[in-house]
């Protein structure tokens, strides 16, 4: 059975919370693996979440999502003028 799509205000939450979730932990550990991340909504969600924390912190922020999870592993150097995205709200 197909989880319960987010309605729009949690996945807004979502991404607030696990935005500063992750930043934390990358900046703690540099990278991070999460399981049971097999559902591509939430895959989806994850990589909104990876642009907004790549914008938060400077950095790059790469993910990898495969059949047993996703992994996330923070770029050593600042993100250049170049590679940097429009903020977004």
């Amino acid at each position: 059975m197909a989880p319960t799509p987010l309605t729009p205000d949690e996945a807004a939450r979502f991404r607030v919370t696990m935005s500063e979730w992750l930043a934390k932990e990358l900046v703690e550990k540099g990278s991070v693996r999460l399981s049971a991340v097999e559902d591509p909504e939430l895959q989806r969600h994850f990589q909104e979440v990876v642009h907004r924390v790549s914008e938060q912190l400077g950095r790059p922020v790469t993910s990898v999502a495969g059949r047993r999870g996703m992994t996330f592993e923070l770029g050593a150097q600042p993100l250049t003028d170049q590679e940097r995205p429009p903020l977004t709200p």
